[in-house]
């Protein structure tokens, strides 16, 4: 399916002046959408939370793909979560002829990009609003900013939350057999960011200086390909335990719950961590922590003082070709860390 730039110009003054003689109190039915990580799905449940705070009769369904949505699945403030098989034309046109059925008086689309635009068209809805990105606020105001750009009422919290299931919290619980003061690490990162690995050796020092001080234990989590990389401080100590590949991702959510402190780098166990409750230590590098930050009243993130920081490069024009870490992740000592969880214990 094929629009051309005159038709999508003629169908955005449309859609414009449909919202504005719209009135927000006649909106009955939202349509929120995001294919991202994990990660940008926690950051935008605040979206739709104010819109309920305020309109509390209004009905919200959201988009997302398989993995990112197992967290809002269930979501009281939600009543329906829609599974996207892929973001092919096809798979999208599948989509939309089920969505277009609900009849919604407006969508939110926080996947800014052609096919979502062309998305938008097949659903054949009057009003679409299309977030827009900026690095000038943190992910969760900007994509909270979709919806008040139309909703001028909604109120921004200073804190996420997530919702976790009774019985997934349970089965948390059993595998967790939490006996004392329990830190969660999770070391893995996304790979197609350089700055985003803290060095396996860091973490391994900064095990030994937890337990020597605090007696915890410490739990790993992760993916299937964070073992590998995570696994090695098992000889450490006999009070490191892994959970890597071992839970779902709800199960994962409800295992973070339960700690009493998460240190992660810039992936999405560290913006659930923030959701749940719990105190959360970022690591950072070439990422800009206004942006993409923990989020939150009990959080921190730690990051080094380098001029080129933060440069949210996906290759690193200082690090060695034979590096395996680049120089602002290893800037950030184990120490400078242990600053920050001393904060939260």
């Amino acid at each position: 399916m094929l629009v051309n730039r005159k038709s999508f110009l003629i169908l955005k003054i449309l859609f414009t002046y449909y919202l504005h003689i719209m009135n927000p109190q006649d909106v009955k039915k939202i349509l929120i959408l995001r294919f991202g990580a994990i990660g940008d799905v926690v950051h935008s449940t605040e979206l739709f939370r104010s819109i309920k705070r305020k309109y509390p009769d209004v009905s919200i369904h959201y988009a997302s793909f398989k993995t990112p949505s197992m967290n809002i699945q269930g979501d009281p403030d939600l009543d329906r979560v829609w599974v996207a098989e892929g973001k092919t034309y096809k798979q999208l046109y599948k989509l939309a002829k089920e969505l277009g059925k609900e009849n919604f008086d407006l969508f939110l689309n926080l996947q800014p990009g052609i096919r979502t635009r062309i998305f938008a068209l097949m659903l054949g809805m009057p009003g679409t609003i299309t977030y827009r990105k900026t690095f000038k606020l943190h992910a969760v105001e900007n994509f909270w900013f979709t919806g008040k750009r139309y909703f001028k009422d909604l109120d921004l919290s200073k804190n996420l939350e997530l919702h976790i299931k009774g019985e997934v919290r349970d089965r948390a619980s059993e595998m967790l057999d939490k006996k004392g003061m329990v830190i969660a690490f999770n070391m893995g990162v996304s790979p197609t960011r350089q700055g985003r690995r803290w060095p396996q050796e860091y973490w391994r020092e900064l095990a030994r200086m937890l337990l020597e001080k605090y007696g915890c234990e410490i739990i790993l989590t992760g993916s299937e390909a964070d073992r590998e990389f995570s696994e090695v401080l098992l000889d450490g100590s006999s009070r490191i335990r892994s959970f890597c590949a071992k839970t779902s991702v709800e199960e994962n959510t409800a295992l973070l719950s339960l700690c009493d402190l998460v240190i992660s780098g810039d992936t999405g166990p560290l913006h659930i961590a923030t959701a749940v409750e719990v105190p959360a230590v970022g690591l950072y590098g070439a990422a800009p922590v206004s942006r993409t930050g923990p989020y939150g009243e009990n959080c921190a993130a730690v990051f080094s003082d380098r001029a080129c920081v933060p440069c949210n490069r996906r290759r690193c024009k200082y690090m060695r070709e034979d590096g395996l870490y680049t120089p602002c992740m290893l800037d950030v000592k184990p120490a400078q860390v242990m600053e920050s969880v001393e904060k939260f214990i």
